[in-house]
């Protein structure tokens, strides 16, 4: 046991400051203390004489400040290794002070204050399975209203929670047990369970630890973003409140009345930076109010009162610099008996507040459906205020539960995809609970429904039908007649899909009013995966595996663009495949880890091909750039594999490329030949490789997919001149033998339809209108007497 005394001020160490902050509702500065070293965590305790004490954690020591006066005080401080972590938490007139710099526990008598303090440091050994070992470390602590003590992050139980004894003699405290050896980056407890916030396993636990030697695990849950960095219990012990130490996360309410199962009631994140990559830290309760540390967005105080409607009423913003990341307030202690707020901001020092604890103006209605009277889901409910607050969505039974700090009379905006939108005004009153009853008018809808053919007029069976648009997308497929009935889509401008693998059918249609339509589909190999025309995924991996989807802008490190926010721009449609598909801004969350996931295409018959070309548009994002072989093109016949190309990034950002493929000289056989694209990371560690990728519009053109003729190899119809620059192109018979066209139509290497001319026949050389752009298109001539050929024409812009 060390024991060492300090007189009582450090003058040097600090500095008073005067501070204007932008950012504040219901709290009022008292004072603020800067220092010149980096600040961590804050406590408070209270003399038997009522003075008032902030306990101030540095990476230095601890400061200890008189906070009575209109002007703070730094009355003492404790030296002590320099580190980033402290914690602190009182008992009686004993401090607790933890560490990560391996110098044992503090204690601190703080009864001799503002004269002097007298501190000890603990460093018992304990029991572990290779005997006894010294305790060094700990990353947070909790003292209950038993006098126990409980480390976390220790350098013993693996860093699980262990108990000690303050009570009894608090300057050598006595180990009582061990909690389960998972990690807990820190806990609450009273009544003897312990709510620990295990913040790599991404659980708050809840154990019984009526017996020390016995502690055992009465209920988990994962929390949000599953990095739970803290619990705090409600007054009544019915709810506890989390956070998770990552950007844009959340405190989160459940409801523990049965503590074997914890159920989520409610989330609350900051409005006026949410999605800006803030992190909530730490959260406490006082009464029914939650006083969250968050960081770069200071302190805020959140009515908990109702703890499904969580709705911040306070907040004071002590951090100038950008949002996100870790810089602003580490703590933020509530329970002086003044009511006084203590903040410690990492940056800029101690923060004395005088809280406004006001209850919440609270709107809880539920929305329905004006015809059915069915509850609406996802409706968008937002209170229209200089108040900055997050719209709220309606939950499966039409229920929505929001709120503001500030009374007055609003406007409540209710909007639904395919509904009306609706404006009631309302008086917000604090403490009183509005509870409308939203009745939604629907839009108009039309079906578009009829028939899927192929190009001999039969219908083709379970062809896949998609309408997409700004008002919805809307899917069906057919029947094994090819009819089909789309659902009852809104008004509005629509791409229109359809088709099977080797035929399809696209065009772009204004709905107005009820549609009847025969789509035509046309024969070549085109996807751009809005329709599923039947592409298979396999392979192992732990993220990213390919999906179909929409996808989801992402970045690396908060810098480059890594995964694109939209499909290619080469096509109408909105679908890629991915490697993986989250919602997630971070494109770590879901890039490509853990092996190697396969895309394939359905089978191609090559047989009858003449000179087949593939051409595809991906997007390819790698950290680090052309280090290691992550995207590669195969093709298979079925017997053997073909690497086609790895694929390569010179920048770490992603982009949308367009790649193509010609003399595809596959071997035999060639009735099944498939194209493969593998996505593949198998590194680890500090050597960890980031790959995120996505294909589009593929497509396999040849001059036999575009008409059912083979082309006559003693052609008896020119085209001149060839490649077309002008206006016009001209068809004359080889031999004078073809007087009688009737029509040319004009087709793109896919096989769509893009021109149609009517001849009047008698002539030999008939002259052809062409407003087309650039590009290889194939000419389809008639006649009356039933003759047919195609032709290539090259058109250069």
């Amino acid at each position: 046991m060390r024991i060492y005394s300090f007189l009582a001020f450090v003058p040097f160490f600090s500095l008073l400051i005067s501070t204007t902050v932008t950012g504040q509702l219901n709290m009022l500065l008292q004072d603020s203390l800067t220092y010149a070293v980096g600040v961590n965590d804050v406590c408070g305790w209270v003399a038997p004489d009522g003075r008032e004490y902030a306990l101030v954690g540095l990476n230095t020591g601890v400061s200890i400040v008189d906070i009575n006066e209109d002007s703070l005080r730094q009355v003492a401080f404790v030296p002590g290794e320099n580190n980033l972590w402290r914690d602190i938490n009182t008992y009686g007139h004993y401090a607790y002070v933890s560490s990560e710099a391996r110098i044992g526990l503090l204690i601190i008598d703080l009864q001799f204050l503002p004269d002097s303090v007298q501190t000890y440091v603990w460093e018992d050994e304990l029991p572990t399975v290779n005997g006894p070992r010294p305790f060094e470390k700990a990353h947070t602590l909790w003292v209950d209203e038993n006098g126990i003590c409980y480390l976390n992050g220790s350098n013993h139980n693996n860093g699980g929670v262990v108990l000690i004894d303050v009570a009894t003699n608090p300057t050598h405290p006595t180990f009582l047990g061990y909690a389960p050896a998972i990690y807990s980056h820190d806990c609450y407890a009273r009544d003897s369970i312990i709510y620990s916030a295990e913040i790599y396993a991404g659980n708050l636990s809840i154990y019984d630890a009526r017996d020390p030697q016995n502690i055992f695990l009465i209920g988990r849950v994962k929390t949000p973003t599953e990095f739970t960095h803290n619990a705090w219990l409600s007054d009544d012990s019915r709810h506890v409140f989390t956070t998770d130490e990552r950007a844009n996360s959340f405190v989160t309410a459940y409801n523990i009345e049965d503590p074997s199962n914890p159920i989520e009631v409610d989330r609350y994140r900051h409005a006026p930076t949410a999605g800006a990559g803030d992190i909530p830290h730490n959260v406490y309760v006082w009464n029914d109010w939650l006083v969250v540390a968050y960081y770069s967005n200071g302190t805020t105080i959140v009515d908990a009162s109702r703890p499904d409607n969580l709705v911040e009423v306070g907040n004071f913003d002590t951090y100038f610099g950008p949002h996100g990341g870790f810089p602003g307030v580490w703590g933020s202690y509530p329970f002086l008996p003044s009511g006084k707020i203590l903040s410690s901001d990492r940056n800029s020092g101690l923060y004395v507040f005088i809280p406004n604890y006001v209850r919440a103006c609270f709107l809880e209605g539920t929305v329905i459906d004006s015809v059915t009277r069915a509850p609406l889901f996802n409706a968008i409910v937002t209170i229209e205020s200089d108040e900055i607050l997050l719209p709220e969505l309606t939950r499966f039974d039409g229920q929505f539960k929001t709120g503001k700090a500030i009374p007055g009379v609003y406007n409540i905006r209710i909007k639904k995809e395919g509904y009306y939108d609706k404006v009631l005004v309302a008086e917000f009153i604090n403490g009183e609970i509005l509870e409308p009853l939203v009745e939604l008018v629907p839009l108009p809808t039309y079906t578009v429904a009829g028939l899927v053919i192929d190009e001999s007029q039969t219908g083709v069976p379970f062809a896949k039908v998609l309408l997409a648009g700004p008002e919805g997308i809307y899917e069906t497929d057919a029947d094994e007649n090819g009819v089909f009935v789309l659902p009852p889509a809104l008004s509005g401008n629509y791409e229109l899909q359809a088709g099977v693998w080797g035929q399809t059918y696209e065009t772009e249609i204004e709905l107005t009013t009820p549609l009847q339509l025969t789509l035509q589909l046309e024969r070549g190999y085109y996807d751009d995966f809005d329709l599923d025309l039947g592409w298979t995924v396999s392979g192992q991996v732990t993220s990213g595996e390919w999906l179909r989807g929409y996808p989801t802008q992402q970045t690396l490190l908060n810098t480059w663009i890594c995964g694109s926010g939209s499909d290619s721009p080469n096509d109408l449609g909105g679908r890629t495949y991915s490697t993986g598909l989250s919602s997630t801004s971070n494109v770590i969350e879901d890039d490509v880890s853990g092996g190697t996931t396969w895309l394939a295409s359905p089978a191609i018959d090559f047989t009858s091909l003449l000179n087949p070309k593939v051409t595809f548009d991906f997007w390819l994002c790698e950290f680090p750039p052309e280090t290691y072989v992550g995207l590669s093109v195969w093709v298979t016949n079925g017997v053997d594999t073909f690497l086609l190309e790895q694929l390569r990034n010179d920048s770490i950002a992603g982009s949308w490329q367009t790649k193509t493929y010609t003399d595809l000289n596959v071997p035999e056989p060639l009735e099944a030949v498939r194209f493969l694209f593998s996505a593949s990371d198998t590194t680890t560690g500090a050597n960890d490789y980031i790959l995120k990728a996505h294909i589009d519009r593929f497509q396999l053109t040849d001059i036999t997919l575009s008409s059912n003729e083979v082309p006559d190899k003693n052609r008896i119809v020119n085209v001149f001149p060839n490649p077309v620059y002008g206006p016009h192109f001209f068809l004359t018979s080889h031999d004078q033998r073809v007087t009688d066209f009737t029509r040319v139509n004009i087709f793109d290497l896919q096989g769509r339809l893009v021109s149609t001319q009517p001849i009047t026949p008698g002539d030999a050389v008939v002259q052809v209108a062409l407003t087309l752009q650039e590009g290889l298109y194939l000419v389809q001539w008639m006649t009356l007497t039933g003759m047919t050929g195609i032709e290539k024409v090259s058109v250069i812009r």
